[in-house]
């Protein structure tokens, strides 16, 4: 899952405004970022399979990332950062580690069977990735949904609510890219050009949230 996963951000958004948006968007992908650090330190590993449908990497070996342990793991560090670094309330604090926790069962929708418990089998996976159109379109009412949702209920219409919308039509073709374009020729190309875009994604939600903030009296 892709921008599917930006959907618990907007969820949180809506529920709690007082956490910005851009710390939620990392949060939501705080877990793929590990991923690709740990891959490309050769803690866990990944293979190109290109006959795979939707994605076509065969995630075979990521246990301190993608089990439910570790993301439950995973869930505590962003709780206990967001209360140390950034000063959140416990509230807040607990909103960005569900958001945290949240990447684990978004994964298992789309996952083939490749998502431990612990460590090893059993691996979990609903495997809507099998079905590239069912997929897609998942990932889109996901996002289209919980964006929705946040902007009708902290965004005023206006120039304001445009930027928001244009931000998420931004994410829809960036979904719209990475489910029907080329296969990339590498593992690393791959989860490096994701890395960058998960950085990017944050930054630009961070921009359009202060565009979109009150002004000052």
């Amino acid at each position: 899952m892709f921008v599917g996963h930006y959907s618990s951000a907007f969820v949180a958004k809506a529920a709690e405004p007082r956490v910005p948006l851009w710390i939620l968007l990392l949060a939501a992908q705080f877990v793929d970022i590990l991923w690709v650090l740990f891959v490309f330190s050769r803690v866990e590993h990944a293979r190109l399979a290109p006959d795979l449908p939707s994605n076509p990497l065969d995630l075979y070996d990521m246990p301190y990332t993608h089990s439910l342990l570790a993301t439950l793991v995973w869930s505590m560090a962003g709780f206990a950062a967001a209360k140390q670094v950034f000063g959140f309330s416990n509230r807040e604090a607990a909103i960005v580690a569900a958001v945290v926790g949240s990447h684990w069962f978004l994964d298992l929708l789309v996952h083939r069977p490749d998502l431990p418990l612990l460590s090893g089998p059993p691996k979990l996976g609903l495997g809507i990735w099998n079905h590239p159109v069912a997929a897609y379109l998942l990932e889109i009412l996901l996002i289209a949904a919980s964006a929705w949702l946040c902007i009708r209920a902290r965004v005023p219409a206006g120039p304001k609510r445009r930027a928001w919308l244009a931000f998420v039509v931004g994410l829809i073709l960036l979904q719209t890219a990475s489910s029907f374009g080329p296969v990339p020729s590498s593992v690393n190309g791959m989860i490096g050009s994701g890395l960058v875009l998960y950085l990017l994604i944050a930054w630009a939600g961070g921009r359009v949230e202060r565009f979109a903030a009150p002004a000052a009296s």
